[in-house]
């Protein structure tokens, strides 16, 4: 039995994908992953576990006309090129974006058994289309169920890549060590891909304002500038451009300012970290807004939309966050599901087979 999977464009989409490529791994089966050329997974293509196909897909909503139409164009040869690649007793398992709407489109034409994983509250385009068509339809937010065929729904949350969990494992203590940092109460910042500029400003001002101890990922254009603030100002703030060791990251904070794509809040989820929500506006159907909103209402965090997070609303939060931290954390860490890739592979086993 071979696995065909295919989830990317952005990192929202393949890392839920590379991560379930790993428990496939780890169980024996054979896997192909198919990705975009233009997509995040085709950067990062060395860290793909299996063999790997890479096709011409192109995005398709908010484009113009002209693109829309040489988005279809490759569509039609991506999905007829990867359907004479697929075996008809194989599984397809697609994790949503423009990516893997190819495979999706394939699977159908060779009557494979297709099933889909959504990771945020309001699905994309891909996946409310092929979900019809789909054995079965896992999700991350309960949020999600309705816009699904409700008798294909199961909620397995959102697999996360084996580093992460292994780093379960570490102490605070040992995390803390590793990264230089004191023991005492730590702010991460986080803005992830996109949107991170205004998170950067704002964290400038927080740090200054509070003198916490922190951890501030800034992404690679503003790196320098923001590491030279801190040093200037003598604050003891831990400044990286990206890390490839989020599990220590993870466990040396005490809370987190973050943006609400579906796998940082799942990963602050696993680690129990509380965070303080400013979705990136510009998020397709402002998806992070009502991923941010679902964790708060469960009580494991706060959400401030972008247009309102001046540093003083923020610094309050942290502050209440700091305060009442095992209350949150505890509600915090009953959202995450670490075993959400061999609860995925159990379901599709015992779907007839």
């Amino acid at each position: 039995m071979r696995f065909y999977v295919s989830g990317g464009g952005t990192g929202g989409h393949f890392f839920p994908a590379l991560a379930f490529l790993e428990c496939l791994i780890k169980r024996g089966f054979p896997a192909l992953f198919v990705g975009s050329k233009r997509g995040i997974e085709h950067r990062l293509r060395e860290k793909v576990p299996t063999e790997s196909l890479f096709l011409e897909a192109k995005p398709f909503m908010g484009r113009s006309f002209m693109e829309k139409l040489r988005a279809l164009l490759s569509l039609s040869s991506s999905s007829l090129s990867l359907y004479r690649r697929l075996d008809p007793t194989g599984i397809s398992v697609v994790f949503g974006g423009y990516a893997s709407l190819p495979l999706g489109l394939s699977s159908l034409l060779k009557s494979l058994d297709l099933f889909l994983h959504e990771q945020n509250s309001v699905p994309s385009q891909t996946n409310r289309l092929l979900s019809r068509f789909a054995r079965r339809v896992f999700i991350t937010f309960e949020g999600s169920r309705k816009y699904f065929p409700q008798e294909k729904v199961v909620k397995t949350g959102l697999p996360v890549r084996k580093a992460l969990l292994e780093g379960l494992k570490l102490s605070r203590q040992t995390a803390l060590d590793e990264l230089g940092l004191e023991d005492k109460p730590t702010l991460l910042v986080v803005g992830g891909s996109q949107g991170a500029e205004f998170l950067n400003r704002l964290a400038l001002e927080i740090f200054q304002k509070t003198g916490l101890q922190g951890i501030h990922i800034t992404g690679e254009r503003e790196f320098q500038k923001v590491s030279d603030f801190y040093k200037e100002k003598g604050l003891k703030v831990l400044t990286l451009a990206f890390s490839h060791r989020m599990e220590l990251i993870y466990r040396a904070s005490t809370v987190a300012v973050s943006r609400a794509g579906a796998s940082t809040i799942t990963e602050l989820s696993l680690y129990g970290v509380p965070a303080l929500f400013i979705p990136f506006p510009h998020a397709v159907h402002d998806h992070q807004y009502y991923n941010a909103k679902e964790i708060e209402e469960l009580g494991g965090g706060l959400v401030a939309r972008q247009e309102e997070a001046t540093s003083e609303k923020v610094i309050k939060a942290v502050d209440r966050l700091i305060q009442f931290r095992e209350e949150f954390s505890k509600h915090m860490s009953s959202f995450a599901n670490p075993l959400a890739c061999d609860d995925m592979i159990n379901y599709i086993l015992n779907e007839g087979r």
